[in-house]
C-alpha cells in the first residue's frame, strides 16, 4: 500500500461523501486504479484495515462522470472511501469493516461539516455505469449514527411521479433509461430486502467498464454518442420496481431528503 497517487490541489469545498466497494484484491484494486489513472482518500479492507491513500485537501479520482441534486463533477467536492467486498456488495459486509466505517465517517463529517443528504453511494452519483456499495450495505444502520438519511413511512409525501420523487432526492431522472437506473439505485439502499441478489452482475460489470473506458479515450462527441447505448449495470427486468411498497418508500425517503434541504436553506 505503499504507491503514491497523482492528485490535485482542490478549488471547491469538500461536501460529499461517497461509498464505494470493490470485488478485487486491495493489492488488485491499486494496480488497477494505478492502470487507469484513478484514485481514492480511503481503502478499508476487509479485515478492517485502512489505507489513507490522498490527503483529504487534494482531489482523488473516484467518482468519474456524476450527478447529485444538480451538481455533476463530483471528484472535485467528495470524499472517496473505498470497501473491499470479492461479492460485489451483494451480501452483508463484515461487522468491523463497517464499524471502521463508521467512525472514519464521523470523522471526516465532522471535519468538513458535510450534511447526511450528501452521504452517497457510488451508486446514487452514477446509477447507469455503478452498482456500489451494493444492496448488502447497511444504510440504515449508518444512519442510526448520523451518516446520512433514512425514511420513516409515517412522513410522506403526496404521490408525485416517480421521476419527480426521485428528482427530489438528488437523482438524475430526466430519461427512462435514467429513471430505471435511478430507480434501481434507490432500491438497492433503501429497499435491500426487496432486491434480489444479482446473479449475473460481475459479468455486467466488466462489459459496462471496458465500455466506459472506451467511450473515455473518444472524443467528446463521439464519447456522447457512444454512452448514450453504452451498457447499463441495472438487470434489464427490474420487477423490484413493481413491488407495492416502491411508492411508498419513495414518498417517504423524498420527504426526508426535501426536509433535510429546507433545513440547509434556513441554516445558511
Amino acid at each position: 500500500m505503499e504507491k503514491k497517487f497523482e492528485s490535485q490541489k482542490r478549488t471547491f469545498p469538500i461536501k460529499h461523501l461517497i461509498i464505494h466497494s470493490f470485488a478485487l484484491t486491495p493489492e488488485k484494486m491499486l494496480e488497477t486504479l494505478h492502470q487507469y489513472g484513478l484514485s481514492v482518500h480511503y481503502l478499508i479492507e476487509a479485515d478492517a484495515t485502512v489505507h489513507a491513500l490522498v490527503p483529504e485537501e487534494r482531489v482523488a479520482w473516484h467518482a468519474g462522470p456524476s450527478f447529485w441534486a444538480g451538481e455533476t463533477g463530483l471528484n472535485q467536492t467528495s470524499i472517496g472511501i473505498e470497501l473491499e467486498h470479492l461479492g460485489y456488495g451483494q451480501t452483508p459486509y463484515p461487522e468491523k469493516q463497517i464499524n471502521v466505517l463508521i467512525k472514519l465517517a464521523k470523522e471526516i463529517i465532522e471535519r468538513h461539516h458535510i450534511r447526511p443528504e450528501n452521504i452517497l453511494g457510488h451508486s446514487d452519483i452514477a446509477p447507469e455505469a455503478k452498482l456500489d456499495p451494493g444492496r448488502g450495505f447497511p444504510w440504515r444502520k449508518l444512519s442510526e449514527q448520523g451518516i446520512g438519511l433514512w425514511y420513516d413511512l409515517k412522513n410522506k409525501m403526496t404521490h408525485l411521479k416517480v421521476q419527480e420523487l426521485l428528482d427530489i432526492i438528488g437523482y438524475q431522472a430526466q430519461t427512462e433509461r435514467q429513471l430505471k437506473a435511478a430507480a434501481w439505485a434507490f432500491c438497492q439502499r433503501f429497499m435491500p430486502e426487496d432486491t434480489p441478489i444479482d446473479s449475473e452482475i460481475a459479468e455486467r460489470e466488466q462489459t459496462v467498464f471496458k465500455t466506459r473506458q472506451k467511450a473515455a479515450q473518444l472524443p467528446e462527441n463521439e464519447r456522447a454518442e457512444l454512452l448514450k447505448s453504452a451498457p447499463v449495470i441495472y438487470p434489464s427486468n427490474i420487477n423490484v420496481l413493481k413491488n407495492p411498497k416502491f411508492m411508498d418508500i419513495l414518498c417517504a425517503v423524498a420527504f426526508q431528503y426535501q426536509q433535510a434541504r429546507k433545513k440547509q436553506h434556513f441554516t445558511e
